[in-house]
């Protein structure tokens, strides 16, 4: 018979401690994962910009995933109408039917990215301000720790879904909110 976990214990655990380069975030069993080998051509200056860039990435990921499922469950529940997501109902339909908008989202986008860039120093973009707002007891720097390391590996995960989505998309031409409903 398995034991459980102690309470509190979680099933797995990350190293939280920082690597040879000084960045959390390995996985076991791989560790320190750079099949490119980035990190061993990398300055440490370098190697904090990829971190900002990967959290970032992370992050647009993360909102990419909703962006692609809920609209998807509208246009299945028929709450906009039949032609909410176009007749295949996929959401890369839009860059087919709705170009306009796409380009208009995009430059939004950009624009805001570019204030952010503009208004913050290379080594401090990973700091959505969340805590300074005063939503948000501010946390131990052991909690804090614990929180980067979840946006990180739920940011990489986001990444990794949103390329899947993506490719089921283009392969089968399903919405993906019907796949994932079997």
């Amino acid at each position: 018979k398995e034991s459980s976990p102690a309470p509190g214990k979680k099933n797995i655990s990350f190293n939280t401690e920082p690597n040879e380069t000084g960045l959390i975030g390995d996985l076991p069993p791989v560790g320190f994962f750079d099949p490119a080998g980035f990190a061993a051509k990398a300055t440490p200056e370098e190697l904090g910009r990829y971190r900002e860039v990967e959290i970032m990435h992370g992050r647009f990921a993360q909102l990419a995933i909703v962006g692609f499922l809920v609209p998807e469950s509208y246009a299945a529940n028929g709450a906009y109408g039949d032609d909410f997501l176009a007749p295949s109902g996929t959401a890369l339909e839009v860059f087919n039917t709705d170009p306009v908008w796409v380009g208009l989202t995009f430059g939004v986008i950009s624009v805001l990215e570019t204030i952010r860039l503009l208004e913050t120093e290379p080594g401090t973009r990973t700091n959505a301000k969340i805590l300074e707002a005063g939503l948000y007891v501010t946390p131990t720097p052991e909690k804090l720790a614990e929180y980067s390391l979840k946006e990180l590996q739920n940011g990489r995960l986001a990444m990794l879904a949103f390329a899947g989505a993506c490719a089921q998309e283009l392969v089968n031409s399903t919405p993906l909110w019907e796949n994932l409903q079997g």
